[in-house]
């Protein structure tokens, strides 16, 4: 048997829906080399064709739609289709509000508790909603 890489699994989360407000999301996207280079290139122009960007950065087409999915539910970028090209760019307004949430943060003017919606999105138990009990 040939040895092949490790399997990298992805956290369900990685796909699913992020709840408003949700900081931990657009760090963790920019968390990527690859996908640092490609808000790299488009803070460099308003918008390029992903076959484009693709080529730029060496990476394959099915990759780079890959990280821009990941980048497109962060808020970082969004794409837009013209015929049968897709075009992308990044969501300067949206990265704005992240850093203005991130600076609230920093500054002690905002709190990383999830709201209970968030909370419920993501599976996790707020002050609201009791850990379960454990028994002896």
């Amino acid at each position: 048997m040939l040895n092949s890489p490790p399997r990298r699994h992805v956290l369900p989360r990685a796909l699913g829906p992020v709840p408003d407000g949700d900081l931990a999301a657009p760090f963790e996207s920019l968390g990527n080399p690859t996908r640092l280079r490609i808000v790299e290139r488009l803070a460099a122009t308003p918008e390029v064709r992903v076959s484009d960007l693709a080529f730029q950065l060496g990476v394959s087409q099915p990759r780079l739609s890959w990280h821009l999915r990941l980048l497109r539910r962060s808020r970082i970028v969004t794409t837009r289709r013209d015929g049968r090209e897709v075009l992308c760019r990044l969501d300067r307004e949206a990265i704005l509000d992240h850093l203005g949430r991130f600076r609230a943060l920093i500054d002690g003017r905002l709190s990383i508790e999830p709201t209970p919606s968030a909370a419920a999105a993501l599976g996790v138990p707020t002050r609201e909603s009791p850990l379960p009990e454990v028994l002896p």
